[in-house]
């Protein structure tokens, strides 16, 4: 017969072996996740108040690995391109400075210019909107901009802002790091598409991002780049909230065919009402949409701590009108032209849990059928707490930096580069213990140790 303490040494062991030993496991990124360094300025306006290559840009933003290579070791390697005067369809390429903590952007250091900018596109922005019977090529724009280190490329998306024809055009191209040979322009998708389908261009034509690798590889059949495009009020052709598809050109040819039509997936979009750009908001597929709410970048974080799809914009916050500021609606705060109005509004960052996006991609949830699970209002951090539109977004993945672009945030239009790091707590075993001294550590990197669960324990 056993011993009783035999038993009783038997169920410790048992319960022990059912404690999980982790190094990591992984979370939902929250807001608390996101360390705000400071910001530094785009290179400074030659004359003000004219415009002129820097002022009035930064509606694009990619982050370069290997650029600056003779920059110092600060802790920010890399360079970020970065589209220039919004008037002049340009990208330049510039230096990281280190992000200074202040309320005053004349204290910021400014970035150095590495390349000036110029028309990425080599032309081919203003021939594919020339073949446009309806289009006004005064209305398009350089969309998003995504380093492709694999390969090399810059990637960059245009697009015709105003498009009353809902015309369904081709966006997506890239050149070289020297932004010296463009190839392109070709349709993220398969075409023709009606107004509701799902790879219209007013869905997918803006901004630019990265999927990590392993995930692309293992859920998106190798498709790591993402595209994404809110209009404002969802209109001929867009959605009524931001959007993700992910594509891989490089599959399609190297390069693809100008022209072509690039195999891509739909990730989330949501679905165009009438009701809802006329206030009946319980007709949204999107939680709290307004017609002029503006998304102007991401990150898919996979750390494997911490896991999130960032969505970087501003949101409005009042009632949709359709008119002018202080006639048929409310006197404005930040927008005075005529059309969509939200006011007032405020910085906002959305944040989605990929294993929805990836049950999308599975085909058990629809693209509209998902929500951000949180979000942060950084009104503390932007020069502009009102109006301060988070309009492009780049990411250092292997350093996890965010770099994110405020534009106008200046007295002459300069652009701010806001910088957040993304918290590590390093490896936590079942114990709750870190190996090394976590203080000196945390000090020394800016990452501070944040909570950690493992089983069912944090």
């Amino acid at each position: 017969m056993s011993h009783p303490k035999d038993l009783m040494m038997t169920l410790l062991l048992v319960s022990l072996s059912l404690v999980p030993v982790c190094v990591g496991a992984q979370r939902l990124m929250e807001p608390a996740d996101l360390v705000y360094l400071g910001a530094f300025a785009a290179p400074e306006s030659v004359n003000p108040p004219d415009y002129d290559e820097w002022a009035y840009g930064g509606h694009a933003l990619s982050f370069r690995p290997d650029g600056d290579p003779g920059g110092p070791d600060d802790g920010f390697p890399g360079s970020l391109y970065i589209a220039g005067n919004a008037q002049k369809d340009t990208v330049g390429e510039i230096t990281i400075p280190s992000p200074v903590m202040t309320d005053d952007f004349t204290q910021l250091h400014r970035a150095g210019i590495l390349q000036p900018p110029v028309d990425p596109t080599g032309g081919l922005m203003a021939t594919t909107c020339t073949a446009c019977s309806t289009c006004d090529c005064v209305d398009w724009d350089i969309g998003g901009l995504e380093f492709l280190n694999s390969i090399n490329r810059l990637a960059w998306t245009i697009y015709d802002w105003y498009n009353v024809g809902a015309e369904d055009l081709p966006s997506l191209g890239w050149t070289t790091p020297e932004m010296s040979s463009p190839s392109g322009v070709w349709h993220i998708g398969p075409r023709p598409n009606d107004l509701d389908d799902p790879f219209h261009n007013a869905k997918t034509s803006d901004y630019l991002l990265s999927a990590p690798e392993a995930i692309a590889t293992d859920f998106l059949g190798g498709r790591s780049l993402l595209s994404g495009y809110h209009r404002e009020s969802g209109a001929l052709g867009g959605s009524q909230g931001p959007t993700l598809y992910a594509s891989a050109p490089w599959l399609d040819g190297n390069p693809p065919d100008a022209g072509a039509d690039i195999d891509a997936i739909p990730l989330f979009y949501y679905r165009w009402f009438i009701e809802c750009t006329e206030g009946q908001y319980q007709s949204c597929d999107f939680d709290g949409y307004r017609v002029d709410d503006q998304w102007g970048g991401g990150v898919w974080i996979d750390t494997g701590e911490l896991k999130g799809i960032l969505i970087f914009g501003l949101k409005g916050l009042g009632e949709n009108c359709y008119g002018d500021p202080g006639v048929e609606c409310v006197a404005p705060a930040c927008i005075i032209d005529h059309g969509y109005h939200s006011d007032p509004y405020e910085p906002r960052v959305l944040f989605y849990d990929p294993d929805q996006v990836l049950e999308i991609v599975g085909g058990r949830r629809n693209p509209w059928d998902i929500q951000p699970y949180t979000y942060f209002s950084p009104k503390d951090e932007v020069f502009d707490p009102d109006c301060g539109f988070l309009s492009a977004v780049a990411y250092d993945r292997v350093h996890g930096l965010i770099y994110v672009a405020e534009q106008a945030a200046g007295e002459w239009g300069d652009t701010a580069v806001h910088v957040w790091r993304i918290r590590s707590s390093g490896a936590i075993f079942s114990d709750g213990f870190e190996g090394g001294d976590t203080a000196q550590w945390s000090a020394a990197t800016g990452m501070i140790p944040a909570a950690r669960c493992c089983g069912n324990r944090c």
